[in-house]
């Protein structure tokens, strides 16, 4: 029977106040460090007492889903499986790795053919009606429909190729097609306070092996930005030690995304480290909140509802999502 006990929270546990102790050691970030991981808006620290997180967070993850995953056979919050998985999301930490090479490039055979049967058959609709109204003057109108369909029909066909083959061998070989890297790229762990960085995700003899292990209090936030093809800014984090060359790039797991919701991510991971406060009220906690002591006191003390989130009509979870986005906006930009 899986044990539901809360956890215990070590002796390293992170609190906001840690941000104010010195720092002792010098920086010793190299020039391309600086450049690449270590650049960006460096992002104030506070005490996040207001319950904020990404809209991201709302409309990944509605009511109806969390009532799916709950229905899904042997579900518990904490599977047996669950310290040994290279990817965590719960009361104790924050764990995350990409996914498999073999997985990322299948994905994307799978995405290129379903995209060019759907270009290949708007091309096709266009070819037709072109054909139809504009008729060529050097061939009759039936040998040019059979070239139409016979040009479109071999981009259709290739791309129904990926596309379906791609999706078979999800069904037929799940093992081999989906999966991710045999060990962790980082965790953020909230009993203990504590960050690592594992050394090589990608290959079994080091996957979990830890490169660095540092408190949390000891990494400064940065909001880095790209630009799209479109030359619209997009935004996403990375902790950087002070001083040692570690450094955590959550864009893995909260995306590249507005300013916003990036901001309201750093506020929601300052809160799920800081034992002192809740987790965070989103959909994706909710079942790991009676596990977490603090969490647990939290929510007796305001009557809080058990199944606040998996329990909500959709009207109402809809208008969260806005009202979300509106204290995201006046709590930020206001």
């Amino acid at each position: 029977m899986t044990d539901l006990t809360p956890i215990t929270y070590a002796y390293t546990e992170h609190t906001s106040e840690k941000f104010l102790w010195p720092r002792s050691e010098p920086c010793h970030h190299g020039k391309r460090f600086r450049l690449t991981v270590a650049s960006g808006q460096q992002l104030t620290y506070r005490h996040p007492t207001e319950a904020l997180f990404p809209a991201r967070e709302l409309v990944d993850m509605p009511p109806k889903r969390l009532r799916e995953l709950e229905q899904m056979p042997n579900h518990s919050p904490r599977p047996s499986d669950r310290p040994e998985h290279p990817l965590r999301w719960d009361e104790e930490c924050l764990r995350y790795t990409s996914q498999t090479k073999t997985n990322f490039i299948i994905g994307v055979i799978r995405a290129l053919g379903m995209v060019g049967f759907f270009l290949s058959l708007f091309v096709l609709f266009i070819s037709l009606l072109l054909s139809l109204f504009f008729p060529s003057q050097n061939i009759s109108l039936k040998e040019e429909l059979i070239a139409v369909f016979f040009s479109n029909g071999i981009y259709i066909f290739f791309s129904l190729l990926m596309w379906g083959g791609v999706t078979l061998l999800y069904r037929f070989f799940p093992d081999y097609t989906s999966g991710y890297q045999p060990g962790p790229m980082w965790e953020l762990n909230r009993r203990t306070g504590m960050v690592k960085v594992f050394a090589n995700s990608a290959k079994k003899s080091t996957a979990w092996k830890v490169a660095h292990e540092l408190p949390f209090h000891e990494f400064d936030c940065y909001l880095q930005s790209s630009p799209t093809s479109q030359g619209i800014a997009q935004y996403n984090l990375s902790l950087v030690h002070y001083s040692a060359e570690a450094h955590v790039a959550l864009v893995g797991m909260f995306g590249v995304t507005s300013r916003l919701d990036q901001l309201a991510a750093w506020d929601m991971v300052q809160r799920f480290m800081d034992t002192s406060q809740p987790l965070p009220d989103s959909p994706q906690w909710e079942q790991f909140r009676p596990l977490d002591p603090t969490t647990l006191e939290w929510d007796k003390e305001i009557a809080r509802p058990p199944r606040f989130w998996r329990d909500m009509e959709d009207e109402a979870f809809n208008q969260k999502i806005v009202e979300l986005q509106d204290r995201l906006s006046a709590f930020y930009f206001g």
